[in-house]
């Protein structure tokens, strides 16, 4: 039911529902708490990356956590510093390839300026609405207190 100042529930709930959208497409590049997060096949959406021709293979779950990490033995006769140096390149191509699923599975970067001005947007109404409910109460307790 739409009321003659703000949006109607539908349209409040139809915003809180954008939001929602956009934050979860944030979140599979966030902060790890989005562990197991299902890409299009139902698979948990994961990078992968290699270097050193294959010999080093890297898996990073979101949140950019090292799921797995194969080095071949035969590497580390090549020495600690490249052994390291091969990892560090496919730990980082790993993240890139996550990055690149994460926004794919979105379908497009999360747009910044549109969630700031949905979130805005819902807590005017929100504080309206709540404007609007304390109104309704008070004129309900005046009314009541004159028939006291």
């Amino acid at each position: 039911m739409a009321d003659r100042n703000g949006l109607s529930a539908e349209g409040l709930d139809r915003m809180i529902e954008r939001a929602q959208q956009v934050l979860a497409s944030t979140q599979a590049l966030g902060d790890g708490s989005t562990d197991g997060v299902s890409g299009k096949q139902g698979v948990a959406l994961q990078g992968e990356g290699a270097a050193a021709q294959g010999r080093v293979q890297a898996t990073v779950a979101p949140g950019g956590r090292i799921s797995s990490l194969t080095v071949d033995p035969r590497l580390m006769r090549a020495g600690s510093e490249e052994m390291c140096a091969e990892i560090v390149k496919a730990v980082n191509a790993a993240i890139d390839d996550l990055r690149t699923k994460a926004v794919e599975q979105a379908g497009a970067s999360p747009d910044a300026e549109e969630l700031s001005s949905t979130l805005l947007t819902m807590q005017q109404e929100s504080v309206r609405q709540m404007e609007k409910f304390t109104q309704a109460i008070n004129d309900v307790v005046l009314r009541f207190e004159r028939r006291v």
